[in-house]
């Protein structure tokens, strides 16, 4: 036969994007729900698949939640985050699951910003400081000119260490950093504890019994370098 006269068909390719992969999802009650999903599907997605499936009332409240059950530990997936490069940064020895059920202080921050950071915690630049009162707080911390500082105490730790040390943190647009000496905020003192644009933020689910720790209310900074799992965590002074 002539080459030419051959005819080659080969297979359809589709596009990564509208590749599908399954997520098992769990509810609060224990049982799970298998999805086939596109890669590009987000968390607000797949809450709104559910609540079709579920015939749930959409009161803005149903949430997404990371649950990495061997570390105690979990968080709100953000309603733009696509589940499949959640699920792809899984460690296959660690329990982890996703999780749907409501939160009713999922956009609470974005209600009332100045029940999480009060005048207290914030400190503004020179160039705002005078005119901070009248600034919006939310708006004051989405602006690319007039971002503040927020500072407080909090309790430290580093996975395999039993001790927490109290120290001053402050949070910067560089990074969240602790001092050496007291609340000084002089860069000699200044020590850099993570870059959170570089780490997921969990919520301990068991503080003190998981980890030791001197109150309930903690949270967790987890880093994936190539090789190993980096944890620092954190925890509220208590009221």
């Amino acid at each position: 036969m002539s080459l030419y006269a051959r005819r080659v068909t080969l297979p359809a390719i589709t596009p990564l994007v509208l590749q599908k992969r399954v997520i098992k999802v769990f509810s609060e009650d224990g049982t799970s729900r298998a999805l086939e999903v596109p890669n590009d599907t987000t968390a607000r997605n797949v809450c709104q698949l559910l609540i079709q499936k579920n015939h749930y009332v959409d009161d803005q409240n149903w949430t997404m939640f990371e649950q990495l059950s061997t570390l105690c530990l979990e968080r709100i997936i953000e309603d733009h985050e696509l589940v499949i490069d959640v699920q792809s940064k899984w460690d296959m020895e660690e329990d982890c699951r996703f999780c749907f059920r409501k939160y009713y202080a999922k956009y609470e921050f974005f209600k009332n910003p100045e029940d999480y950071f009060p005048d207290l915690m914030l400190s503004y630049s020179n160039e705002v400081n005078g005119t901070a009162k009248s600034l919006d707080t939310l708006k004051t911390f989405l602006s690319t000119t007039t971002y503040p500082e927020v500072h407080s105490y909090l309790y430290m730790s580093e996975k395999g260490k039993k001790s927490w040390k109290k120290q001053f943190f402050v949070l910067r647009r560089s990074g969240l950093y602790y001092s050496t000496k007291g609340t000084s905020k002089d860069p000699r003192h200044l020590q850099f504890f993570s870059d959170l644009s570089q780490n997921n933020i969990y919520m301990l689910l068991s503080a003190r019994k998981m980890y030791g720790a001197p109150t309930d209310y903690g949270f967790c900074l987890k880093v994936l370098p190539a090789r190993q799992t980096l944890i620092k965590m954190c925890c509220g002074l208590l009221a």
